[in-house]
């Protein structure tokens, strides 16, 4: 799978004051979350927030490299 500098990826939070978009729960500073660049948007670690993106994001790019997408 190829990578990309804007491809959306699992990080530490560096800053405070975020929340998750879907949640809204606040996400502490060195918290575990799925970050989409291009939108600066956090998602928390929970199953209906950043697992739920991480696999989107996980199928789209196996859709993208195999040509299955229609």
């Amino acid at each position: 799978m190829s990578r990309y500098k804007c491809d959306p990826r699992w990080i530490r939070v560096r800053f405070k004051g975020n929340a998750c978009v879907r949640c809204k729960r606040p996400i502490s500073l060195g918290a575990h979350a799925f970050f989409y660049p291009e939108e600066r948007s956090l998602y928390c670690e929970g199953q209906d927030c950043g697992q739920a993106a991480s696999r989107e994001c996980s199928a789209s790019a196996f859709e993208d490299d195999n040509n299955t997408s229609m």
